[in-house]
């Protein structure tokens, strides 16, 4: 599980490192979400994809957050998305970073990975997207031969984080099909797409007996999304999820 918010590692660390890195991309994904690229350290290891201790400098000192990864190890940077309304300081001073900056990050950690042989089907809600995107351009890079399938959840469509990269991905990948859909459009929206929330009838139409599903969102998305999983018969085994706290 990652935590938004003060670093808990309760996994095993055994090949954790500590290093610098430094940015080379630093943008606004979505009106509430903030994207940053940082160089590879030489040496910086990871399975598709886990998590690190990100520590930047604020206001108030260095404070560490635990964030996944966005980025897949078959590329040569590593890079975060968060979203940043509350104005926390270490997400202020997130949103703050440009090319150049410096932070220190410790890892990797964290089970939530890619089974490689297994078909999988992907569930995310708002910024729990960046693990899912990591595995996915995974799959991507290594053509894994397994079909893959997103279900994407936003409030609205300029809400969708990485989603001209998704589309990329989607081009690249024959195996790989993305669904979107939207649940706070206002009036007038021209979104012509799925609306409501992931649920039974979304998760039942894209059932794959043989699929694993990686849940990964704000908590109750994620309990509400394994939990109906589990009323449709999938088994608890072939469930895996991460939970993103301090999404506000």
């Amino acid at each position: 599980m990652v935590l938004l918010g003060n670093a808990v590692k309760a996994v095993d660390d055994r090949d954790a490192l500590i290093a610098k890195a430094r940015v080379v991309r630093s943008w606004q994904e979505t009106p509430t979400t903030h994207a940053v690229r940082f160089t590879r350290p030489a040496g910086f290891d990871f399975r598709p994809v886990q998590f690190v201790g990100l520590e930047l400098e604020t206001d108030e000192g260095g404070i560490e957050y635990s964030m996944s990864l966005a980025s897949s190890p078959t590329r040569d940077y590593l890079e975060f998305g968060a979203r940043i309304a509350s104005g926390t300081p270490w997400k202020r001073a997130f949103a703050a970073l440009r090319e150049g900056d410096e932070a220190e990050i410790d890892g990797p950690y964290g089970h939530f990975v890619l089974d490689e042989s297994r078909p999988a089907v992907f569930v995310a809600g708002g910024i729990g997207i960046t693990p899912l995107k990591g595995m996915i351009a995974y799959a991507t890079d290594r053509r894994l031969p397994i079909d893959l399938t997103l279900l994407y959840s936003n409030r609205g469509p300029d809400e969708v984080a990485f989603g001209s990269e998704l589309d990329d991905l989607q081009r690249a990948n024959p195996r790989l099909r993305v669904v979107h859909t939207m649940t706070r459009l206002g009036p007038g929206s021209p979104w012509t797409g799925r609306v409501g929330r992931i649920g039974e009838a979304l998760l039942r139409e894209f059932h794959q007996p043989e699929a694993l599903y990686y849940v990964c969102g704000q908590p109750g998305m994620v309990a509400d999304g394994a939990q109906t999983l589990l009323r449709l018969g999938v088994d608890r085994a072939r469930i895996r999820y991460e939970q993103f706290w301090g999404y506000e």
